[in-house]
């Protein structure tokens, strides 16, 4: 019997005993971390492998690794953060394998393999393993898939600084797909091993590219890019059967070929497609050699099919390429339907009707009535105005493309890697046709066009609580300018849009970027709908009802916009998580910046002004970080609703009208560094609980600082000088106030009324007009080692009972130095406060009488100055 019969058999009776010793039962997740400073079930991967189950996941946090590991269980190892960068596993044993595989269904993915002398990653004989995304160097073999290995899958994983990228032996039914390996002695090697499948792998700048010996045959090799190579691309040797074809082979010596026992196949039936050239049929390989000369040479490609129409006779070999690829040339197909030069054609569609992947379509100045389907990949379409002026979209007003039929877009892009560029595109269109529409497509560039519709239908305030969207609505809605459908890595730069329902519209669409557009008189300006990672640099978008919108999508960044104009929001996000908006200007909108329903998003360096609400966050927008944001000549400058867990630092609100910066029925939210100046309220809390207040700055407003029905907020190390009343606490409990300066306000200091059970301590209240401190009906208070120096520094109204002016005499530095807790320090700008007048005998740092206010107000531990003694 054949081995190749023989290897069947083997495999068979494996595949039916691993199936029998597989097992099933419920999955866990299982962390691992070597970093105290990242908790996890395991600190080394071996221990969680041991303690797995069938069918759990064990996660690996960022760390180096130093082990050895034994897999005998059909389990999965990840990365946490899916990069191998930050994850490293590294042998201990440089003689033994760093991962050994010994069960079926085994995933590892996501980790960087270094140090074996051995392998990376070994397979013994088992199947269905998925091995992806990872990163494998200096290793004796980066990935080995031995004996039987069968029906496993090895892709988009980096190899490289090896003996063998990867090595097959004995093995069959393997997808090796998307795979870089370069700098190895082989790239990838096969030794008895057939029936496998190599797509879309590069190999490169290895001794020797691809090695197939033994009985490796019946394998396919599809769509690599096999170059550079020192002595050979492929290497045969003893093979037969195997399937060659769309493969770009650009080596010295591509074909390396000893002892052939049978016929391998070059080239596959002529077939449709794009291939890895650019031409537009699929059929055998592309020859070249780095001289840049391409075989068989001097051959023709007169139908310009993009193959030659001579076969190529591999060189030294017996091999034949009955259908070898032409390097595709692109070509220029010219539009005009007015005066001036002869072209092509008269209408866009018929130009791309007749083009191949890669040409351009010059568009000559005209009016063409048309709706355009795009379906030729790579394919350009350009007014001939934008060849003579700048790329920035100003020069094509006089290449107008205007749409036939309403119902349908414009423009309707199914292909990859179109360009449309410099074109004046005309609606109307209703929803939900659109001026551009990209559908499942990447790597298209939209760039320097103008759009526009005739007709704008203002809909619902989004902050009346109702819901709906345009999407819901009839077809008498307007459609959109450029809209993206599941499309990623396209590029949107330098668009003019205006006068649609929609300018932009992203919908399940990720990786985009869209830069240097103008936007305005739309409803929605630029719209993101359960869109991810998406880039918004440099946009301008201005008299839009919504400038930009972001709406269940994560992990966007939007950067150096200007947002003007705005009639409901500037830039609204709803039930967004994870973006950053950073670097804009937000100017003259209903409100700049809105979050609605959206946590941990990043707010950080934009400048919102002359809005009613500057930045706005409510309705459980809870941990977001706003940082170094400025609101200026707004209403409301910064103002938190229902929203909880925020972080503001280095924040600046000034000339609010009402209020600098406000936090309204709202929890545990933290703000440091922040300044509020020259507002009617710099900092307002209303209704809010266990918030923390610490370093800010509120100069030049009615109130400093105002706390209103509020609750357990911690106070501390603010600044609230220069105002009418520094702070103004009303119907607020169980709130402290703690190293804060409350310094020449024209009325009060510090102001309680109606405010219970507050802790008011090492507080600095000097040159305050009226009275440093105020307390009216405001009982069971704790006031002590604050440092009053006042005109006047306490005044009580109406029933302040349990009101405590000093605590328990305690060995502590005071707030003037002294060695014990106790009241606090009273003094006038005269000198003849009652700490600067009383006597302290026995040096302790407390005066020797008590000081009393009234019969609610006694502080029977008041601080000495140190200078009066006997």
């Amino acid at each position: 019997m054949c081995v190749k019969g023989i290897l069947k058999i083997i495999f068979l009776v494996i595949f039916a005993l691993n199936l029998m010793a597989a097992g099933s039962a419920a999955a866990n997740v299982l962390s691992v971390s070597n970093d105290t400073g990242q908790p996890a079930d395991f600190t080394n991967i071996q221990a969680a492998v041991a303690a797995a189950n069938p069918g759990d996941k064990i996660v690996v946090k960022p760390g180096i690794y130093e082990e050895n590991i034994v897999i005998n269980k059909n389990i999965s190892i990840v990365s946490e953060s899916g990069n191998f960068s930050d994850t490293i596993v590294r042998a201990a044993d440089v003689s033994q394998d760093i991962f050994s595989i010994w069960a079926n269904d085994v995933s590892i993915k996501g980790l960087s393999i270094s140090g074996s002398n051995s392998a990376g990653i070994h397979v013994f004989g088992f199947i269905d393993c998925l091995i992806e995304n990872n990163k494998l160097f200096n290793n004796s073999c980066g990935i080995d898939l031995y004996m039987m290995s069968s029906g496993n899958k090895l892709d988009n994983n980096e190899i490289s600084n090896c003996l063998t990228g990867i090595s097959l032996g004995g093995s069959l039914y393997n997808n090796l797909s998307n795979n870089l390996i370069s700098n190895c002695s082989k790239g990838i090697s096969f030794f008895d091993s057939p029936n496998n499948f190599l797509e879309d792998n590069t190999i490169s700048q290895n001794t020797e590219g691809v090695f197939l010996t033994g009985e490796s045959n019946s394998n396919t090799l599809r769509g690599n890019t096999v170059i550079l190579n020192e002595k050979s691309g492929l290497h045969i040797y003893e093979t037969s059967n195997n399937l060659i074809y769309n493969n770009c082979f650009n080596n010295t010596v591509n074909v390396k070929s000893e002892m052939v026992s049978g016929t391998n196949i070059w080239n596959t039936t002529k077939t449709e497609g794009t291939n890895i050239a650019g031409g537009p049929y699929l059929g055998g390989n592309l020859w070249e050699i780095p001289d840049g000369t391409i075989y068989p040479e001097k051959a023709r490609d007169i139908d310009l099919d993009g193959i030659f129409d001579s076969q190529y006779n591999i060189e030294d070999t017996q091999f034949i390429d009955y259908l070898p690829l032409n390097e595709f040339e692109p070509v220029v197909i010219t539009v005009n339907n007015s005066t001036g030069p002869v072209a092509d054609f008269t209408s866009i569609q018929a130009a791309i009707d007749n083009a191949l992947p890669g040409d351009t379509i010059l568009i000559f100045p005209g009016i063409y009535e048309e709706n355009i389907n795009v379906y030729v990949k790579n394919l350009t379409l350009t007014s001939q105005s934008s060849l003579h002026g700048d790329t920035s979209g100003n020069t094509s007003e006089d290449t107008i493309i205007k749409s036939a039929s309403s119902l349908n877009d414009v423009f309707y892009v199914i292909a990859d890697g179109v360009t449309i560029r410099g074109l004046n595109i005309i609606g109307s269109v209703d929803y939900p046709s659109s001026g551009i529409h990209l559908n499942g497509v990447k790597y298209c560039n939209i760039e320097g066009n103008q759009l526009s519709n005739n007709y704008i239908d203002p809909t619902s305030d989004i902050f009346s609580g109702n819901s709906s969207s345009i999407l819901s609505n009839s077809g008498a809605a307007t459609g959109s300018g450029i809209r993206l459908d599941s499309s990623s890595n396209n590029l949107l730069d330098n668009n003019i849009v205006s006068g649609n329902e929609i300018s932009i519209f992203l919908h399940n669409s990720s990786e985009n970027t869209l830069l240097n557009n103008s936007v305005s008189g739309s409803n929605y300006g630029i719209w993101v709908d359960s869109s991810s990672n998406n880039t918004l640099e440099g946009n301008i978008l201005s008299n839009n009802k919504i400038g930009a919108y972001l709406k269940v999508s994560s992990g966007n960044v939007l950067n150096n916009s200007k947002v003007s104009g705005s009639t409901n929001s500037g830039i609204n996000l709803w039930d967004s998580v994870g973006n950053t908006l950073s670097n804009s200007t937000a100017s003259k909108n209903s409100v700049s910046i809105v979050l609605r329903n959206s946590s941990t998003n990043l707010l950080s360096n934009n400048t919102v002004l002359d809005s009613n609400y500057g930045l706005w966050l409510y309705s459980s927008s809870n941990d977001n970080k706003l940082d170094d944001n400025r609101a200026l000549d707004n209403q409301i400058g910064v103002y938190l609703k229902e929203s909880n867990g925020n972080v503001l630092t280095d924040n600046t609100a000034l000339n609010s009208t009402v209020s600098g910066i406000s936090v309204w029925d709202s929890a545990e939210n933290t703000l440091i560094n922040n300044e509020a100046s020259n507002n009617y309220v710099s900092i307002y809390l209303q209704n809010s609980s266990e918030n923390a207040f610490s370093n800010n700055a509120a100069f030049g407003s009615n109130y400093g600082m105002w706390i209103a029905f509020c609750s357990n907020n911690s106070l501390s190390d603010n600044n609230v000088s220069n105002n009418l009343f520094g702070f103004y606490l009303k119907n607020s409990s169980d709130n402290r106030l703690s190293g804060n300066q409350a310094n020449s306000n024209s009325r009060h200091g510090i102001y309680l009324g109606s405010s219970m059970n507050n802790i008011l301590n090492s507080n600095r209240v000097t040159s305050n007009s009226e009275y440093g401190l105020f307390l009216l009906d405001s009982g069971n208070s704790s006031i002590y080692n604050n440092y009053f120096n006042n005109v006047n520094n306490i005044y009580l109204q109406g029933s302040n009972a349990g009101t405590s002016l000093n605590t328990t005499l305690t060995p502590a530095k005071n707030i003037v130095d002294g060695t014990y807790l106790g009241g606090n320090f009273w003094a006038t700008p005269n000198g003849d406060g009652f700490s600067q007048t009383h006597e302290d005998k026995n040096g302790d740092g407390i005066c020797d009488a008590a000081y009393t206010v009234n019969t609610e107000g006694i502080d029977y531990l008041p601080l000495a100055d140190s200078r009066i003694t006997i």
